[in-house]
């Protein structure tokens, strides 16, 4: 029996039938001609398990904000600890958040994504603990567990994604799924902010951690469980070593590429840009409000992101995006003196960096397999973490030289990044998964 000239090179044992993500690389459905709209969308997404996971990470979003927002003043107020600790504290959640994605999404391929995602979240259940204590080496062992599990959540919730977005509205969920979480981070500063002068650090402690364990049990109880649609017949074999396998494919290094160059400047930028207005302007309130016109922008561009990506595909958003990044990255290291020129070009690269954020989960769904899409995840946020570390530390060096510098190499990632995608989508034609369509 002749098979299928599309996918005679496949592994036996994949199962033909199950075509989601890599037969149709244009990102639309094999059984139509046009791409639903926006109503149908919505429609789609509220009636499917996506909802749980956006309701979980909205509500984890507000409830973990304090941990984040006064993690610094904590530390110096009730520790008399340099910023320079708790520096430390957040490139542990950087650092071991990328690391512990990669184990994080054999699990998910292994037992499941809610699972992996509930493990996760008990990270969140004990960041309120972080303002129960007075002692530092307590502190950093609160930080480390908050790191790994970090790794956990961020590829589970992904990977859950998705596997619970329809695939016509893949993009739109994206798009929604990070708007949800940080609205939920903007309303918990929000009602910090009202209460933390009066009650104080160890009270807010209490009430995230008190709150988190009803969210926890809810979330055991109430969100459902995916199946990782695994080849018929075939059981999930995920294990270290199909790191490798992965890695060999040439999509995957493209896709690995891709997630950690634009990062380089996202790591740059979120330390340096606030930092230079300040310098330019003199006031704590002129970074603060760029933060927040930037967040708005940005966010706002995500949802017209992802519904591009539900009508198109994710290849002409990611490409625009990539070079918003690459030209903002230029013009910011040019304007590096200019509060204005701070002001427009970091709102710009906010915007573009958070567009290709938001293409991100279509293109992983496009390059791996039915029953590996958690390991891909993980890989794609190693890679992540990887670039945010190195922007914020050749940020946070080479600024001290020269304000425009940092910027003038991140935009070279900028131009690399580019390239990469270009060359990811034209291999795309001609493969599945990374597997060539022909043997000639």
């Amino acid at each position: 029996m002749t098979r299928n000239p599309l996918t005679r090179c496949l592994p036996d044992d994949y199962d033909h039938r199950d075509t989601q993500g890599y037969l149709f690389p244009d990102h639309r459905s094999p059984t139509t001609d046009h791409p639903v709209n926006v109503t149908h969308s919505l429609k789609e997404l509220s009636t499917s398990p996506f909802v749980a996971l956006w309701i979980a990470s909205f509500v984890i979003g507000t409830l973990s904000a304090p941990m984040m927002s006064l993690l610094a003043i904590y530390v110096e107020a009730e520790l008399g600890r340099t910023p320079l600790f708790s520096a430390g504290l957040r490139s542990l959640f950087i650092l071991l958040g990328g690391l512990f994605a990669v184990p994080a999404g054999i699990l998910c391929d292994k037992i499941g994504t809610k699972k992996t995602y509930v493990i996760g979240s008990t990270g969140a259940l004990v960041s309120g603990l972080i303002f129960l204590t007075d002692q530092p080496a307590w502190l950093v062992a609160i930080c480390v567990y908050i790191g790994v599990a970090t790794g956990f959540s961020t590829t589970a919730s992904q990977a859950y994604l998705i596997h619970a977005a329809p695939r016509s509205s893949l993009g739109l969920g994206s798009a929604a799924f990070f708007l949800g979480s940080t609205l939920g981070s903007a309303l918990g500063n929000r009602l910090t902010g009202l209460v933390v002068d009066t009650a104080g650090f160890r009270t807010i402690g209490v009430w995230m951690s008190a709150a988190m364990l009803v969210v926890l049990v809810g979330i055991i109880l109430l969100m459902p469980e995916l199946a990782s649609r695994p080849a018929v017949g075939v059981r999930s074999r995920a294990s270290w070593r199909d790191y490798t396998r992965l890695f060999a494919r040439p999509s995957i290094r493209l896709l690995v590429g891709v997630r950690y160059l634009p990062t380089c400047y996202w790591g740059a930028a979120t330390l340096l840009i606030p930092l230079l207005i300040f310098r330019a302007t003199g006031t704590t309130s002129s970074a603060a409000n760029y933060i927040a016109v930037s967040l708005c922008v940005a966010s706002l561009f995500q949802v017209v992101t992802g519904r591009l990506c539900d009508r198109f595909g994710p290849k002409t958003p990611a490409l625009v995006a990539s070079i918003g990044v690459t030209a903002s990255a230029l013009l910011t290291a040019v304007f590096a003196r200019s509060a204005l020129g701070l002001y427009v070009f970091g709102v710009t690269g906010a915007t573009a960096a958070w567009s290709l954020s938001t293409t991100m989960p279509g293109i992983i769904n496009d390059v791996s397999g039915p029953d590996e899409k958690g390991q891909v995840v993980g890989m794609a946020h190693l890679s992540w973490s990887a670039g945010m570390l190195t922007g914020s530390l050749w940020g946070g060096t080479a600024v001290e030289w020269s304000a425009g510098l940092p910027f003038y190499v991140v935009t070279a990632c900028g131009g690399a990044t580019v390239v990469l995608l270009a060359a990811l989508f034209k291999m795309q034609r001609g493969t599945m998964n990374g597997f060539p369509l022909s043997r000639e």
